[in-house]
């Protein structure tokens, strides 16, 4: 089983970028052969010591049951658009990470629907609880005194799935606003490029 198969939405799993990238492993690779590694989530972490078998842990982004300095590599998945405290969340990071650690934060990257789609963009655009972790996720790394090593947009390919069913998944998964108005998560739906291709961003920055 993957790592943090059942922590991430399985929508991840199946973002591919290729034969072999998902959209889950890619925020996971920087530092992927760090000592102490986690990956948090809304309500939930999972740390990896070396070979040790992961653990699950019920938590708080903003209160993480570990101790100061003890960290490698964090991963932090489709959580900065909805979290509402950004700041606490960044600063748990700066305590549990060790010396020149690094976090890699992955989040839905704007983009165009094409033409005529422009009222679908300002929909999804309007329902973001944080539109800054969207669009300039970078920012709010450096004002959380984190330097930006990396800073990537990749689109990944969802196939083998109803374009309805694809819209509903990939917004509890993050990937699109979860709490997208039903006639705006109909039109995501009806536009079939808009399911089957979805752009996320990576930021890479160390403490």
């Amino acid at each position: 089983m993957h790592p943090d198969g059942d922590l991430l939405p399985p929508v991840l799993h199946r973002l591919r970028a290729g034969a072999e990238l998902t959209a889950a492993a890619w925020c996971r690779t920087p530092g992927a052969t760090s000592r102490v590694r986690a990956t948090v989530v809304a309500g939930r972490l999972v740390v990896e010591a070396g070979d040790s078998e992961p653990l699950w842990i019920t938590s708080s982004p903003v209160a993480l049951p570990l101790r100061t300095r003890s960290v490698d590599r964090v991963a932090v998945p489709m959580l900065l658009p909805h979290l509402r405290d950004i700041d606490g969340l960044f600063a748990e990071l700066r305590r549990v990470l060790a010396p020149h650690g690094l976090i890699s934060v992955l989040v839905p990257a704007p983009r165009s629907f094409g033409w005529g789609g422009g009222a679908l963009r300002k929909a999804v655009r309007d329902a973001w609880r944080h539109r800054s972790a969207v669009e300039h996720p970078e920012w709010l790394a450096v004002a959380a005194d984190f330097a930006v090593l990396a800073d990537d947009r990749l689109d990944f390919t969802l196939d083998g799935i109803e374009p309805s069913k694809g819209a509903d998944e990939l917004c509890a998964a993050g990937v699109y606003p979860p709490d997208l108005p039903e006639r705006a998560r109909a039109e995501l739906a009806a536009h079939r490029s808009a399911v089957r291709t979805v752009r996320l961003r990576r930021v890479v920055a160390r403490r």
